[in-house]
């Protein structure tokens, strides 16, 4: 009889201890957030590419469900990425511009303040082309600028420094119409209300 007592009580202690540590895992990384992000931007197009830094930001609203998180997320980013290339009697260049971003992630807690993640969603790129001639001793310009859409997928970690501040790392790609893609690796800063 005692030791089903002793073993009762032992098991009780077990679950007492342990259940802050779970509630903690629960309560983390829940409720709205904003990010600031920055990194490396590289974008392929007809076999040619050109790398630049992306920059942007974007909001979300994570819900736990156990220790999994669901979170639908907007964005919006811009990018500096320029490439130029010869061509018959001229040289075309092309750039990426705003981007945006409207999708969402599933999450999962693998410690108290880790969260792993992957991303899936719709995006919208803005690409700007300029074809510059020259005949005749004389200089022709085409300026063209088109919105393309296609879809996002990535995966990333989010690390909590403090109870409403946290760093994330995260790699993605992106596929356009007209055979444009992009691949990212990001780094960001966020804030959790």
């Amino acid at each position: 009889m005692s030791q089903k007592i002793l073993v009762g009580a032992m098991a009780l202690g077990a679950c007492l201890l342990s259940s802050p540590a779970l509630a903690q895992e629960e309560s983390a990384f829940v409720g709205p957030r904003i990010t600031i992000v920055g990194g490396w931007d590289r974008i392929d197009h007809d076999g040619e590419n050109g790398s630049g830094f992306v920059y942007g930001g974007n909001a979300g609203y994570d819900i736990a469900v156990g220790r999994v998180r669901l979170a639908p997320e907007v964005e919006v980013t811009g990018t500096t990425q320029k490439s130029c290339f010869t061509v018959t009697n001229g040289r075309r260049c092309e750039r990426g511009d705003r981007d945006l971003y409207v999708g969402g992630h599933v999450g999962y807690v693998v410690a108290p303040s880790v969260l792993l993640y992957g991303k899936a969603g719709y995006t919208n790129g803005r690409f700007s082309d300029r074809l510059t001639r020259v005949a005749g001793g004389t200089t022709t310009q085409i300026d063209r600028r088109d919105d393309r859409s296609g879809f996002r997928l990535g995966a990333g970690l989010e690390y909590a420094l403090a109870e409403h501040f946290f760093v994330t790392g995260e790699y993605r790609y992106s596929n356009y119409s007209d055979g444009f893609s992009r691949n990212q690796v990001l780094g960001g800063a966020g804030f959790r209300f």
